[in-house]
Formats: structure tokens, C-alpha cells, sequence
């Protein structure tokens, strides 16, 4: 028969092995065990379980080396999932994105702009003149031999 409450028991029930309850809690507990037969059997099949998976760990000497490359895998996995970790690319995304956009901007634009027509519509040569400018200046210089 469920009784109100059995919820509750078995979140309390497995907190228990990880914690020590209230003083509430724990007088929760006993009540509940005692008006409820099947939360009482679900708590002594846990305890059950949680003895025999105790009596069958194995002690077995570790790789000193085994540890730290749990911890250093685990640390790249939070580090990858954090947003410090795709910034540079986001940022990357953000500004190619904007190259994108300005280059279509000018694109479409030079389509708008006429072309320039220069009066008579030929090239020119510019020739410069030989002869040395009228600065002021003496420019020749004289070196020694």
C-alpha cells in the first residue's frame, strides 16, 4: 500500500547513504518505514545492494599516471564545453561574416558608380623635362676621388 510521501522516503533513503540526515529527516524516515511496506522493502534491497557492491570492489594498485589523466581529460571536457573555449572562433565566424557582407556592399555598389571618362577620352603621356628645378637649391653634389 503507497502512502503519501513515498517519494520523498526513497530521495531521503538514497541520500542517507551519501550523507548524514536531519534530525527531521531521519524521524521522517522511521515514520514513514513503519506505516509503508514497500518503501521499507525498496530501503533494505538498497542496503542490500550498496553491502554487496561494497564487498566487491577490488583493491588493485593504480597507475600513478591513471589519476592525473582522468582529471586532465575531465578538465579539456569542461573546458571545451565552456564558451572561453569557442570564443575565437565565434569571433572568427563574426568577422569573416562581416568580410561577407562588406564585399557584397561593395560589389553592389560599383554597379551604381559610373565609370570616369576623362575629357577626349585618350591617355596621355606625361613627359617629364630634363632640365634641373628652378628651386634655388644647388643640388650637384661633388665627391671626393
Amino acid at each position: 500500500m503507497r502512502v503519501f510521501g513515498c517519494r520523498k522516503f526513497k530521495r531521503l533513503a538514497s541520500e542517507a547513504f551519501d550523507r548524514d540526515l536531519r534530525p527531521q529527516e531521519d524521524a521522517f524516515l522511521q515514520k514513514h518505514r513503519q506505516a509503508c511496506a514497500e518503501c521499507s522493502a525498496f530501503q533494505h534491497q538498497s542496503s542490500l545492494a550498496l553491502n554487496f557492491l561494497r564487498a566487491a570492489t577490488i583493491d588493485v594498485d593504480v597507475h600513478p599516471m591513471f589519476e592525473e589523466r582522468v582529471i586532465r581529460k575531465l578538465r579539456v571536457q569542461t573546458t571545451r564545453e565552456s564558451l572561453r573555449y569557442w570564443s575565437p572562433a565565434v569571433a572568427g565566424a563574426f568577422i569573416a561574416g562581416l568580410a561577407v557582407v562588406a564585399a557584397l556592399q561593395i560589389i553592389t555598389r560599383s554597379a551604381e558608380i559610373p565609370p570616369v571618362r576623362l575629357p577626349g577620352g585618350e591617355a596621355r603621356r606625361i613627359t617629364l623635362s630634363k632640365s634641373k628645378p628652378a628651386l634655388g637649391l644647388n643640388l650637384d653634389i661633388h665627391l671626393p676621388q
